[in-house]
């Protein structure tokens, strides 16, 4: 059991063991906020060169997120899911062990083939796409539910708000998620953070403060808010496999070149023997939007 320690803000009502301090309040008194969009930076980035690292060592949602997506009818058996970017597979298994019948599309070859051997792993049967989320040539109204997890700000949005609605049948879901870390101080995520910076010139840290997205103004038109949840859970790390997921981040593995790469990770594990225990934790915040097409 995850314990909530932020906000939930919900159109819908909620209940069960994992969800506390809850709190509901009208859609149309939420703030006008945005997600951010596909910048140049995004468009250059090589996620094939991350796959090795990104199914070993990236963490996944934890028992609680599906337990919680359960709840409000989201990854249910029977139901026909779509995870768009899927990467390695990080929803699209999860859901095929629970029962949903699933297609997963990423425009990445090498996420792909690390999702399918994700899936072989864990003997579930998935549809695999490699194509882009905007243009994924799946019939019309075929699914109950599409999902994109640390992704959607890599779509063009522009294309996305007449694609998902023509690919969900009615009453169909969409969900956002995402699953970040959260530095604070002088901790190991701040002083990794920093490392980071030094590596790459490019690198800007999106706010993982107090301002989170409530609702996208990109959805004002076409959806609406069901549902956004906000929670923080402790994710436990070796010293290899915290290396192992900042490689396989965007600002290192799928941005730099090999050799700069490896000149990073060098550094971080000098940088993790001094400072980080064998065995640490590391406080994730997740994010939860579910969101339906209006009419």
């Amino acid at each position: 059991m995850i314990r909530i320690v932020l906000r939930l803000v919900a159109q819908e009502a909620t209940r069960g063991d994992i969800v506390a301090q809850a709190s509901r309040v009208p859609v149309n008194r939420l703030p006008d906020v945005t997600f951010k969009l596909k910048t140049d930076h995004n468009s250059r980035l090589h996620w094939d060169a991350t796959s090795r690292d990104y199914l070993a060592h990236r963490p996944g949602y934890p028992d609680a997120f599906f337990s919680l997506l359960h709840h409000l009818g989201v990854g249910l058996p029977g139901q026909d899911i779509l995870d768009l970017g899927t990467g390695t597979g990080a929803l699209s298994v999860a859901f095929a062990r629970r029962g949903g019948r699933v297609t997963a599309v990423d425009l990445s070859e090498g996420q792909i083939e690390a999702a399918r051997e994700a899936a072989q792993t864990q003997g579930v049967a998935i549809t695999f796409r490699i194509a882009p989320a905007e243009e994924t040539g799946l019939p019309d109204h075929a699914f109950d539910v599409i999902s994109a997890s640390m992704c959607w700000g890599y779509f063009d949005v522009n294309r996305m708000v007449t694609e998902v609605p023509r690919l969900l049948r009615p009453g169909g879901r969409l969900l956002i998620s995402s699953l970040l870390w959260v530095p604070g101080g002088n901790g190991i995520g701040a002083r990794t953070n920093a490392l980071v910076s030094v590596h790459n010139p490019e690198v800007h840290w999106r706010d993982r403060g107090d301002d989170i997205e409530v609702v996208p103004a990109w959805s004002k038109e076409r959806f609406r808010l069901r549902t956004f949840h906000e929670f923080k859970t402790e994710l436990p790390f070796t010293r290899e496999s915290w290396r192992g997921r900042i490689r396989a981040s965007k600002w290192i593995g799928a941005a730099l070149t090999p050799k700069r790469a490896e000149a990073f990770d060098r550094e971080h594990a000098i940088l993790l023997e001094e400072i980080a225990p064998p065995v640490f934790a590391i406080s994730h915040r997740i994010t939860i939007h579910i969101l339906e097409p209006r009419g």
